[in-house]
């Protein structure tokens, strides 16, 4: 495409926006009303896998070992479950340690634990971090091969639940988030339909007088460009406040095991943006597309 002919386009792609007010203001309604739809869905499917990732890495595998090892011993096993392929971090739990953090746990009712008597039937524990937990089964057996290491638990069908309900999540809101993007073309294309269908007249004439379907096609191709482009900005801008604000009153009113794990502002926002604006931008180009399709063809 020539410099010439870009420049045309951008032009009258400008021209056209400000020759229609009124269409390219319902317009950009209708794309910030879309992708402000798609963007909430797209914020909740952000925070939802946050939240899965954040429970994911709490995942923890505990192997009991063997009574009365000495230091040496369960440093040498704590440094052999490190190497393991898998292993993000391993931390040693003494006997004492956990019977202390069992009491703590237990509040008010650890004076039920006054029955032992002095006897301590907790065993000396590692508490593995995993980097992946799909690889968990791996990394279990792995660990249970090792000399003095006596039961390797991590919770194996919680987790296949976990992950299995996660992966389902995520897979149910990118086909929401897709279908959304179908209909808000639809809607857009249907939209710029209206400008187009007040000029059709203007197409004709070119036609007539030999311009090329491309060369018709440019400058509103461009339009629906800039009415994407402006609507994403806007729609992220809404949708952004609105997180920002949501985000701070949900922190304030749920505290503690309440706590909700949200994604920071900071990352969101960038994500947000990027996706918003690029499919503003292809919608508005796509809508154009198919809305001048039928007033080509002359």
């Amino acid at each position: 495409m020539k410099l010439r002919t870009s420049k045309f386009f951008f032009r009258e792609g400008f021209r056209s926006l400000r020759r229609n007010k009124t269409m390219s203001a319902a317009s950009i309604t209708s794309v910030i009303a879309s992708l402000l739809v798609i963007g909430i869905f797209y914020l909740i499917m952000l925070n939802i896998d946050y939240a899965a990732t954040v429970l994911e890495s709490q995942i923890e595998m505990r192997a009991y070992l063997t009574e009365g090892l000495s230091d040496n011993i369960i440093k040498s096993i704590s440094q052999e479950v490190d190497a393991i392929s898998g292993v993000k971090d391993v931390l040693f739990v003494s006997k004492a340690e956990a019977l202390k953090q069992l009491e703590k746990d237990w509040g008010d009712n650890a004076y039920l634990l006054e029955g032992l008597d002095g006897e301590n039937p907790l065993p000396d524990t590692l508490v593995i971090t995993l980097e992946d937990p799909n690889k968990a089964s791996g990394v279990a057996l792995a660990v249970s091969s090792i000399s003095n290491i006596d039961k390797v638990l991590y919770g194996k069908d919680e987790l296949a639940k976990l992950l299995k309900a996660t992966y389902i999540i995520r897979m149910s809101s990118l086909v929401i988030i897709l279908i959304l993007l179908f209909i808000s073309v639809f809607i857009i294309a249907n939209t710029i339909k209206l400008t187009v269908y007040a000029r059709r007249r203007e197409i004709g004439i070119m036609k007539f007088v030999g311009a090329t379907d491309w060369f018709v096609r440019g400058p509103f191709v461009i339009e629906g460009i800039l009415l994407g482009l402006l609507g994403g900005l806007i729609a992220t801008t809404i949708l952004g406040f609105g997180y920002h604000y949501c985000a701070g009153l949900i922190r304030q009113q749920m505290v503690g095991f309440m706590s909700i794990a949200l994604m920071p502002f900071g990352e969101i926002i960038v994500s947000l943006l990027g996706l918003l604006t690029l499919v503003g931008i292809v919608i508005g180009a796509v809508g154009s597309l198919i809305s001048v399709r039928r007033f080509i063809k002359v």
